[in-house]
């Protein structure tokens, strides 16, 4: 993952809702695109969801799904 495919998905208009799959397989819910930040050299995302934030490095980013699209691990089984 890269930052330029998250600011592709935060710049859609209108804006659709997506995840985040870390490469734990912990999912990040991203709803809106104002909760989600990148750090200036563009290496770490900072999601905010809830009263909760998520700090994560790109690397650790294994996939970005859109609401609806199945992840890859469902389409495997």
């Amino acid at each position: 993952m890269n930052a330029a495919d998250i600011l592709h998905a935060l710049g859609q208009r209108p804006f659709k809702p997506f995840r985040l799959t870390l490469s734990t397989g912990r999912e990040i819910p991203v709803e809106h695109h104002d909760t989600v930040l990148l750090n200036q050299s563009r290496t770490t995302v900072l999601v905010v969801e809830g009263d909760r934030w998520h700090i994560v490095d790109l690397p650790h980013i294994a996939e970005l799904t859109f609401s609806g699209q199945p992840t890859a691990e469902q389409l495997a089984s």
